[in-house]
């Protein structure tokens, strides 16, 4: 007879049968079990779990099964996780199963409100399709709680006066052990500093360029538009360098003055490709050659699914490569912790600009993540993250090309993000506005280039379950044929 069991926490009742003739493991039979629990109406929105040791010992079931399931309902966004409260049933989940439609609503106006002003309509939910979101439900909290915790044990009183500009010097020599390991740079704690986030270690080289005496820098067409702005508001006159199927024009630099380059070498953003090893070694040349800086961002080298990542292009020229890198797409952009490895010829500007700025992350979360990174549990995080990413980018791809008219940029089988290019006479802005009146926001291609070019979408997928990939590309493809007509 089935073994219907109550659980003695919350009351739950599970119908866990050890051998009820259905095959699979035994964490994807219980995730099935308590996914039929929500699309059937028996929990609700804001209904707790059981603590995932109380639900094995009731079921008989070792805990990693029951964690098992937990993860896999939260990647598919049935379940949520909130700390101090548990596991339980996200916001917006429906009997019939995820509330999956965007919402065919007017886009919220200027200053985060949404809905017509004075009408007394519900501000809209837009759904966020940034390719610099990482999956937010996947945030490794309990890990995270743990070395927070370690950090705080055994952070000396000392250590919590004012801290050094350059970083807290277990993270650095994380940092450094790290990058030799997984990324192939050779350096020393002492070149490795903490950031806030790639996009102020890029406030920093700019503002050392330039005390330098640099007064242009080029950069990759199309790029990451921040990174233009960032180099802007640093006084540097920004030139652009096409990119094509091997990356960055590399042969282009030799026609321009310029200072110093910035390149996404590893997986290029927005195209995703990779830049060649000809071109690497040529950029390399440029550098040394001139005594010119290449700033590497090395922004999501860690998710390749089709093979391992080539080595960081600072490895090859350390003394003329800066390098970048941040927790932002491999964590969360909210903890502001990120790296810069720089050349020593830097060194003495990039500490004045330090000094400026003062500390730019609190001192026990830098050493929280010397205690995460250190112990496996963030690799551990990453090789999950890899099978989860893999699984939404397959699903993303198949729900465009089955329903947005254009075609997918070839890429890499990597990153989070899918480049698609609009048919020939869409217009981007046009789509693009059509998207967020059905709850989408999603950056255009456009919005990424300096010199003219076709559009397309930018379409972020590590925020996006994998379910919910068809009914997104469904209404992307809505709002292309509303602003084309039929193609």
């Amino acid at each position: 007879m089935p073994s219907d069991r109550s659980n003695r926490v919350t009351g739950l009742l599970v119908p866990w049968q050890p051998d009820d003739g259905t095959h699979g493991p035994a964490h994807q039979r219980l995730a099935a079990l308590l996914r039929t629990q929500v699309t059937e109406g028996r929990l609700r929105p804001g209904d707790r779990l059981p603590p995932s040791r109380a639900l094995a010992e009731d079921l008989g079931l070792s805990r990693w099964v029951v964690t098992e399931a937990y993860d896999q309902l939260k990647a598919e966004g049935y379940l949520t996780g909130r700390v101090g409260a548990g596991t339980v049933v996200a916001p917006g989940v429906t009997p019939s199963g995820p509330d999956t439609a965007p919402p065919a609503t007017s886009p919220p106006a200027p200053g985060g409100t949404g809905g017509t002003a004075g009408t007394g309509t519900a501000p809209t939910a837009v759904l966020d399709l940034s390719p610099a979101l990482p999956d937010l439900t996947s945030f490794p909290r309990t890990a995270w709680r743990a070395a927070v915790g370690r950090a705080l044990t055994d952070l000396p009183d000392a250590d919590l006066a004012r801290s050094d500009p350059a970083g807290a010097p277990a993270l650095r020599a994380t940092v450094a052990d790290y990058l030799r390991r997984v990324r192939g740079v050779r350096t020393e704690p002492s070149r490795v500093h903490v950031t806030a986030g790639v996009r102020n270690g890029v406030w920093l080289v700019c503002d050392a360029l330039r005390r330098r005496g640099a007064q242009r820098v080029a950069v990759e067409d199309p790029c990451w538009p921040r990174l233009r702005e960032a180099a802007r508001d640093s006084g540097l006159e920004v030139v652009p360098v096409p990119v094509d199927a091997d990356g960055m024009r590399v042969d282009v630099l030799d026609t321009l003055d310029v200072d110093a380059v910035f390149v996404t070498p590893t997986h290029q953003f927005p195209t995703g490709v990779p830049l060649s090893a000809p071109r690497r070694l040529a950029l390399t040349a440029w550098a040394a050659n001139g005594r010119r800086t290449v700033v590497e961002d090395d922004y999501d080298a860690e998710f390749r699914y089709d093979r391992r990542p080539v080595g960081a292009l600072a490895a090859l020229a350390p003394e003329h490569v800066v390098y970048l890198g941040s927790t932002s797409k491999t964590l969360s952009p909210g903890l502001h912790l990120g790296w810069l490895v720089a050349p020593a010829g830097l060194a003495d500007d990039l500490a004045a600009a330090r000094r400026r700025l003062g500390s730019l992350a609190p001192t026990p979360d830098q050493h929280a993540l010397a205690r995460l990174i250190g112990s496996g549990a963030y690799d551990r995080h990453l090789r999950r993250m890899r099978r989860s990413y893999q699984r939404r980018r397959t699903a993303m791809l198949a729900g465009l090309s089955a329903s947005v008219p254009g075609a997918a940029s070839p890429s890499m089988d990597a990153g989070l993000h899918v480049l698609w290019l609009l048919p020939d006479g869409a217009d981007e802005a046009a789509v693009l506005a059509a998207a967020r009146a059905r709850g989408l926001a999603v950056l255009g291609l456009s919005q990424c280039r300096v010199a003219p070019g076709p559009g397309g979408l930018v379409v972020g997928y590590g925020n996006v379950p994998t379910h919910r990939a068809p009914d997104v590309a469904a209404a992307l493809g809505a709002a292309v044929r509303a602003t084309t007509g039929p193609l």
